[in-house]
């Protein structure tokens, strides 16, 4: 955990975008399961884990090797997945509640902010272009803009070194086990929104926890009192 004790020294708010500003999640989950299904594969909740955090490029091929798929099996249920979460998202695809108004109260209070996903480049364009999102961001960072993807903390070093400052002021707001491991590693202030897919292990290296983004502009407003 990275001590803070005030709003002050904090440079930048960096955001996730899939389960922090994108409900996104469940979806990810229920296009995951659906294409297993319809090949004969079937699991429960005990997979969530392994999903909820990363892009399909990093836990597909991992489930895949837990059902003994071939190489060939792998590569066409791949692209099923993406085109079934594609329409999904397309359709039912939403922010969580008040994101545009918490992204303007956070603004108001800390004079940048950033975006860094485990989504592609193109993926996390077309959200910002999607939603009217990208005016609130200064800076923007994908798994196309690093080496390694979360839980590796090169996404929040590479934050740190764009804002020009140390990563302990740099607050992140994460969801998952990956995000939540690589903000904490980077050495940034970490608040962990929701935690349904944290584990305790995972949960501590959080700085803070918040229910839901609408907590996020009170809790700022303590660390400025702070």
């Amino acid at each position: 955990m990275t001590q803070r004790s005030s709003l002050e020294d904090i440079v930048a708010v960096v955001f996730d975008k899939d389960g922090v500003l994108a409900d996104s999640e469940p979806i990810n989950l229920k296009s995951l399961r659906q294409v297993f299904a319809s090949h004969g594969y079937r699991f429960g909740s005990e997979i969530d884990r392994q999903v909820v955090g990363r892009h399909p490029k990093d836990y597909f091929p991992a489930i895949a090797r837990q059902f003994g798929l071939s190489t060939a099996r792998q590569e066409t249920m791949y692209a099923e997945k993406e085109a079934l979460y594609a329409r999904m998202w397309e359709e039912d695809g939403s922010l969580f509640d008040g994101v545009h108004e918490v992204l303007a109260d956070v603004r108001s209070r800390v004079s940048r902010l950033g975006i860094a996903t485990s989504a592609t480049r193109a993926e996390l364009d077309a959200f910002l272009a999607r939603f009217k999102l990208a005016g609130f961001f200064d800076l923007t960072l994908s798994r196309d803009d690093v080496a390694r993807p979360k839980p590796a903390p090169d996404i929040y070093l590479s934050a740190a070194r764009a804002f020009g400052t140390d990563p302990r002021n740099i607050l992140v707001v994460e969801d998952s086990e990956p995000g939540v491991t690589s903000a904490h590693a980077a050495g940034t202030f970490c608040i962990a929104v929701g935690g349904a897919h944290l584990a305790p292990g995972t949960r501590v290296l959080a700085d803070r926890t918040i229910a839901t983004l609408r907590d996020l502009p009170a809790l700022l407003g303590d660390l400025g009192r702070g």
